[in-house]
């Protein structure tokens, strides 16, 4: 991981020096530090925390049709101290095109597994992708490549439409994972719905995967979210996710059940960049006999 890490940063500082070259170049730095109280129904509590403690800093520079953007997040608080996003776009009239150095993939939405502790995806590489946006409608493709290990190149692709319509959206996932070490490996796709009308925000999602290994059956997930805007700000979010045993343990195997969490959270705005929110969600992981319930009060100021 911190050779991985290493890497990210080198070619996120390479492609930074990079941009002086470009006219046009833009620099902006946002951060956050959260300080938190955490307890859990099997393990201790009022335990003190931090939250997210993140530098970020955005590098955008173009000349022409080219753009080049380096964003490097540094978690002071986390167990990963530099993450980076950098990639170069060539914006023609009716595409981009986006070549990606430090890693590409393409998430099925917020459809979880357990056993990757992520979402539904294929494994990230090196790779580009291929928009193409219309008017309330966009069409993308995205692709990368490895070694499988034994000299061979292997590719992964996968791609998307989003639509859009006064208060509704609507979107379209798919993958392909060819690399058999991939806990992704073999086939994904997925929905999304969302409507939103005055303080009202809802949220449907529903993703499935279906295994290359003729040993491994299919899995399919859910996701549901609903966000209620209170007056003066604050705001009241319920969420549901849920994943069967094939997906929650994706090419390891079925986990013993499927897996749930149900959360809620409150937040409340204490003055200009600065929010407190109280968190409490039951988790059944799949493995366990009993859910976990976990809760969290948090303090965040932003920058």
């Amino acid at each position: 991981m911190k050779k991985v890490l290493v890497g990210a940063l080198i070619a996120c500082l390479t492609l930074g020096l990079a941009t002086v070259a470009f006219a046009g170049t833009e620099i902006s730095t946002s951060g956050a530090i959260e300080f938190t109280v955490s307890g859990t129904s099997d393990g201790a509590s009022g335990l003190f925390g931090a939250g997210d403690v993140l530098i970020d800093y955005n590098v955008v520079a173009t000349s022409g049709p080219w753009k080049a953007v380096v964003s490097p997040e540094f978690d002071i608080g986390g167990d990963d101290f530099c993450e980076c996003d950098a990639y170069i776009d060539y914006e023609g009239e009716a595409f981009t095109l986006r070549l990606d150095p430090t890693g590409i993939s393409n998430a099925i939405f917020d459809i979880y597994s357990y056993k990757a502790d992520d979402e539904l995806n294929m494994k990230g590489n090196p790779g580009i992708k291929l928009t193409i946006p219309m008017e309330g409608f966009s069409f993308y493709v995205v692709a990368n490549n490895q070694d499988d290990g034994e000299g061979n190149t292997v590719f992964n692709f996968g791609g998307g439409v989003d639509f859009s319509m006064d208060s509704l959206s609507f979107g379209l996932k798919f993958n392909s994972d060819s690399v058999e070490s991939s806990a992704f490996y073999g086939t994904s796709y997925g929905a999304k719905v969302e409507y939103s009308a005055g303080a009202l925000s809802l949220t449907g999602e529903y993703g499935a995967w279906n295994p290359k290994e003729d040993t491994l059956e299919a899995g399919s997930g859910y996701f549901f979210k609903m966000v209620y805007t209170l007056a003066g700000g604050d705001s009241l979010t319920l969420q549901y996710k849920s994943s069967d045993e094939n997906l929650n343990g994706l090419t390891s195997g079925p986990t013993d059940h499927a897996y749930s969490q149900i959360k809620g959270v409150y937040s409340h705005s204490l003055a200009e960049n600065v929010t407190c929110s109280f968190e409490v969600a039951s988790t059944d992981n799949g493995y366990d006999e009993e859910s976990v319930t976990t809760w969290k009060a948090k303090l965040s100021i932003s920058v």
